[in-house]
């Protein structure tokens, strides 16, 4: 028999505490640790998609038994606040300082499918763009898409957003290259 993902991810646990290296072991465990943190908002759209396709021929218990949880718990999954009514995740796919050269990706998305926003970036790390007010372009996830880092910027409305890779890295890099709009 196969064995199922999560068993799959407690033997990558079981594998790690094996390493006899602790470089190697501490390399592998923030790897792990990263794509875990990466993915959970990805593993909740999956079980929330899941279980909105089970409502359409399970009770709420049902599904609460087959899924190990309360009752309660289900019926948010399916209609509440972690529901599929939840906006999807967004990225930061470029930036600009205000009437100046987009950098990252802002072509990533089609015409109409994306929103800006400013952020005041002041990040703890140096950077070329600390201090200043920047534009961003941001828009939805790609269903086959995960954020590269888990630090989210806030914009003047408040959201937090997590930046592409490519952003990451032009942000706090010393390259400003990529497509230009």
């Amino acid at each position: 028999m196969e064995p199922t993902p999560a068993q799959r991810f407690r033997d990558a646990l079981t594998a790690l505490g094996a390493i006899t290296d602790p470089g190697e072991r501490a390399v592998r465990g923030h790897e792990l640790q990263e794509a875990v943190k990466a993915s959970a908002a990805w593993l909740r759209t999956v079980v929330d998609e899941s279980v909105a396709e089970l409502r359409e021929g399970m009770t709420l218990a049902q599904i609460a038994e087959m899924l190990g949880v309360s009752v309660q718990r289900t019926s948010q999954i399916a209609t509440g606040k972690h529901g599929t009514a939840r906006p999807r995740p967004s990225l930061i796919y470029a930036f600009r300082v205000p009437e100046g050269q987009w950098h990252g990706e802002p072509g990533a998305l089609p015409e109409g499918s994306y929103a800006t926003g400013t952020i005041n970036f002041n990040p703890h790390n140096p950077s070329p763009f600390t201090g200043r007010t920047l534009e961003v372009r941001y828009g939805p996830v790609p269903d086959d898409g995960l954020p590269a880092y888990l630090q989210g910027y806030t914009t003047v409305n408040g959201r937090s957003i997590r930046p592409t890779a490519a952003v990451q890295d032009l942000l706090f890099g010393t390259r400003l290259s990529g497509p230009t709009r």
